[in-house]
């Protein structure tokens, strides 16, 4: 698993920045005690601190709606998955918790405020391209409907489209099974390397600390 395998296309790379951390020997499973007690830790503090502040008014949650924007996404129809994320636990409402891995970058893409892809990398047939959808592609999404991809960002390899900063696709859904595993960071150019830096670091900590993973490569592409 290397980096190169994945390509930024045509004049995306004027604004988007990608962070990607390659994962093996990950032991996933169900849901961790331990990881859940994180997260509610995390929760309680986002609460304190947006308590009088729309997500909105974030920095982080600013850049990443800009980056939507720039090629034609509206960020309220379709938010990032980071942000549906705040969301919820600012109105009380439960996290999907669906299994380890998940849920380790479910607390990063929280934490940081940066909108994350979770891939099984065995399930991928590589070099993967990052583009804009074209007229007619779609993928059927973790929640088995059709996601329409027209204009959005998305990830394609050999065989379609699999994933974006929103939604994942049930063909390269990360499961219990899952030993090896893609993370991709989606960041506006803007973003300081040193942001996305610290999103690929706790990444790896998290999926090390509560999955075992090893990191076999990381990079910004």
């Amino acid at each position: 698993m290397q980096p190169e395998q994945l390509e930024i296309s045509g004049t995306l790379r004027n604004f988007l920045r990608l962070g990607v951390v390659f994962l093996d020997d990950i032991t996933n499973g169900p849901p961790s005690a331990e990881l859940g007690l994180e997260l509610e830790e995390l929760c309680g503090e986002l609460r304190l601190s947006c308590a009088n502040r729309k997500p909105a008014e974030l920095e982080a949650v600013a850049r990443t709606r800009k980056l939507y924007r720039r090629i034609g996404v509206d960020p309220t129809r379709d938010r990032p998955s980071s942000e549906r994320l705040l969301r919820r636990v600012l109105k009380e409402q439960p996290l999907p918790s669906i299994n380890r891995l998940v849920d380790c970058i479910n607390l990063v893409s929280l934490k940081l405020q940066c909108p994350l892809g979770l891939y099984d990398w065995d399930a991928i047939s590589p070099p993967i391209a990052v583009r804009v959808g074209r007229p007619g592609e779609e993928f059927k999404a973790i929640h088995d409907r059709p996601m329409n991809l027209e204009g959005r960002f998305v990830c394609v390899d050999q065989e379609g489209p699999f994933g974006n900063p929103s939604h994942d696709s049930h063909r390269t859904r990360v499961t219990s099974e899952t030993r090896r595993a893609l993370a991709v960071c989606w960041s506006p150019s803007e973003n300081p390397r040193r942001y996305i830096n610290s999103v690929l670091e706790e990444i790896t900590r998290t999926a090390g600390e509560y999955c075992g993973a090893r990191l076999t490569a990381s990079a910004i592409i």
